[in-house]
């Protein structure tokens, strides 16, 4: 949004213009729901009070993953939603924002149920949504690299 347009906008609410909807908070949750508002053709109005993403979202990690907090808990359908989100956002929404990162995960003897009810053959099952490819590391040779 260039100056004159915000502007102009700015003085167009001002004198009362009608909006659908007014978000109070510019991060990532307000401006998830003016985005998706303004997706589906209403008139939106965020409203900030510092700068977007000034608060919590300025100190995110600035991961989109794929739900594993949830695992620890048992969680699996909240991890398995949370999965789809993100191969979503890789191939459609924001491939230009969202890339995989490759990562190793140990399936030991002591895992919980929860934990081996997501493997299968020892390979972790994925939603059938897009996502990254996946592949195996020998015990020996987990590929592991260091900065």
């Amino acid at each position: 949004m260039h100056a004159a347009r915000r502007a102009a906008e700015l003085t167009a609410v001002g004198d009362g213009a009608a909006v659908d909807l007014i978000v109070i908070g510019g991060g990532i949750t307000g401006t998830g729901i003016a985005l998706d508002a303004a997706a589906r053709g209403l008139s939106v109005v965020l409203v900030e009070k510092h700068d977007l993403a000034f608060g919590t979202s300025r100190w995110s990690s600035k991961l989109v993953h794929g739900g594993l907090r949830y695992l620890a808990t048992g969680n699996i359908g909240i991890a398995r939603r949370s999965a789809v989100e993100r191969g979503i956002l890789m191939t459609h929404n924001a491939p230009h924002l969202v890339r995989a990162m490759p990562q190793l995960v140990p399936l030991l003897p002591q895992m919980t149920a929860a934990s081996r009810a997501l493997t299968s053959d020892g390979r972790l099952r994925f939603p059938s949504r897009p996502r990254p490819g996946r592949g195996r590391r020998s015990r020996t040779s987990p590929g592991c690299r260091t900065p």
